[in-house]
């Protein structure tokens, strides 16, 4: 299946998510630049405090009461590396599941590290943000991924991947939805 286009995936959604690299590729950042107008306006945005993608996102929409910004400095999530996962776990959980939610994640690498899976609990296997998109589409979220061009996403278990075109950059987005695992039928 092929989404005509980012903006079509935005349609009904309630909130969106955002995850990326601190240092993200040019056109990475030309894709996100390009994919911010397009956020409807009203919807919750979740970001976190990181510089590089967070950053644009956060002077993007700064001033707007929409904005939630989960930040690490604030002590809410403890201290130490883990506080940066459970800040991104958090994010995630104020994204709606199904479609009226979405998670953006731009990483700086085009595929996930050995060991990152979709799951429900946490493991970024080196990299946060392709850690917090395996574990929004875990938890049910959709997510609008973008990779540089020559690059497919991952073949991950129970998601479903199309295309959503390029936005006029020199890469793709690609729309993951979580699919549920068939279950057998009973003949008794």
């Amino acid at each position: 299946m092929s989404v005509a286009s980012p903006v079509s995936v935005f349609a009904g959604v309630s909130s969106v998510g955002f995850s990326g690299s601190r240092s993200p590729f040019p056109a990475a950042a030309a894709a996100l630049a390009a994919l911010l107008p397009l956020v409807p306006s009203g919807v919750r945005v979740s970001v976190g405090c990181a510089r590089g993608v967070d950053a644009v996102v956060r002077g993007f929409f700064s001033g707007s009461p929409s904005l939630l910004v989960f930040s690490v400095a604030s002590g809410r999530f403890g201290v130490g590396r883990a506080a940066f996962a459970r800040r991104s776990s958090r994010c995630i959980r104020s994204v709606a599941a199904g479609s009226r939610g979405l998670l953006v994640a731009l990483p700086s690498a085009p595929v996930p590290p050995a060991g990152c899976r979709v799951r429900r609990s946490w493991c970024s296997g080196g990299s946060g943000t392709w850690g917090t998109a395996a574990l929004a589409l875990g938890r049910g979220r959709r997510v609008l991924l973008w990779l540089p061009s020559g690059s497919r996403p991952p073949a991950w278990s129970g998601v479903s991947w199309s295309s959503a075109g390029g936005l006029g950059s020199d890469g793709c987005w690609w729309l993951g939805v979580p699919v549920p695992a068939p279950s057998q039928l009973s003949l008794f």
